[in-house]
């Protein structure tokens, strides 16, 4: 039974260690609705006892207001545990700037070649299963970012902090520049191209949390305080039908949740160079292409007409007689 002490209750039940065990995929819940819904309970169960007695009078649930001190609340968070599903593979090359330059002379030149660009690094979480909480940062839940993605990214922080809500999504802005000179050969033209390589991250993860302390909750009824309630079992609030179990450490809730990774990694400059045409290969006039064009026609149609004509026969050779005359 609960003791009530000027007007403070103190609670010390104990949890069945036998309850049968439930599906471990018991969704999102919200602590601040469980503390309520078990002082509720126990005033509806003893208002007459614990007001009646101090005031003289019962209040209605809905008319007190409930102030819940989180401070003596403590939670512990064991290594995450994360389950790849789509691990970093061959990076996506992304080109943030282009620039052509051009050489039409016969002797080498240089370029100096000077870029800034900005890309934004995405990470999102995203929990389906676990606890939330309402202002009350020692409760929060941190949940660190996979080795792999920190060892390839840069920009991300080790962890990051889920405040009230399942869901989370985190930028962080790269900067990216290079300046270097480039030589142009003669007669030539490069092509000179900022990428930068990214990579993606897709897993799951798994958290282990394990809470200590007590949590009291006051009620008020127009600015004055008309009971303290003090929850010492964190059982009574906890229940395993919640998704709460108990070992040896203590009570503790499985948060599990997906981590999603889009992140720069390294940036390069890649050349790209081709040859100007010579004026032996540049395209001929139109007009000079029309001559050359008359003049084959003019070819073929002399052809085609010999071959009408007959065939010339062979050449004969006639020989005369001289005769010799006296003059």
């Amino acid at each position: 039974m609960p003791r009530l002490i000027d007007n403070l209750v103190h609670f010390n039940g104990k949890g069945d260690e036998n309850t049968p065990t439930i599906p471990n995929k018991m969704g999102l819940i919200n602590l601040k609705d469980l503390v309520e819904s078990a002082a509720h309970k126990w005033y509806k169960d003893n208002e007459k006892d614990s007001t009646k007695a101090k005031w003289g009078r019962t209040y209605n649930w809905k008319e007190l207001v409930k102030e819940i001190d989180w401070r003596s609340l403590k939670v512990r968070h064991d290594p995450v545990i994360y389950t790849d599903l789509d691990m970093p593979g061959a990076p996506k090359n992304h080109i943030l700037f282009r620039s052509t330059f051009l050489n039409d002379t016969n002797r080498e030149q240089e370029y100096n070649l000077r870029a800034e660009r900005r890309t934004v690094s995405t990470c999102s979480f995203s929990i389906f299963e676990g606890y939330t909480t309402e202002q009350c940062a020692s409760l929060e839940l941190e949940v660190p970012l996979p080795k792999c993605v920190i060892e390839a990214s840069t920009g991300f922080r080790r962890e990051y902090t889920l405040e009230q809500s399942r869901d989370k999504q985190v930028e962080e802005e790269l900067s990216w520049s290079v300046e270097s000179n480039i030589r142009i050969p003669g007669m030539s033209q490069t092509t000179a191209e900022l990428v930068v390589q990214e990579d993606e991250y897709h897993g799951t993860f798994e958290i282990k949390s394990y809470f200590y302390g007590e949590i009291r909750v006051k009620l008020y009824k127009d600015s004055q305080e008309i009971l303290s309630l003090d929850f010492g079992d964190l059982e009574d609030l906890f229940p395993r039908e919640k998704g709460f179990r108990k070992d040896n450490r203590g009570i503790y809730r499985i948060t599990r949740g997906e981590c999603k990774a889009r992140f720069g990694i390294s940036q390069k400059v890649e050349l790209h160079a081709k040859p100007l045409p010579t004026p032996e290969t540049y395209p001929r006039p139109m007009q000079y292409q029309q001559q050359q064009q008359q003049q084959q026609q003019t070819q073929d149609s002399r052809k085609n007409s010999m071959k009408d004509l007959p065939a010339p026969s062979a050449p004969v050779t006639v020989l005369r007689e001289l005769v010799a005359t006296a003059n």
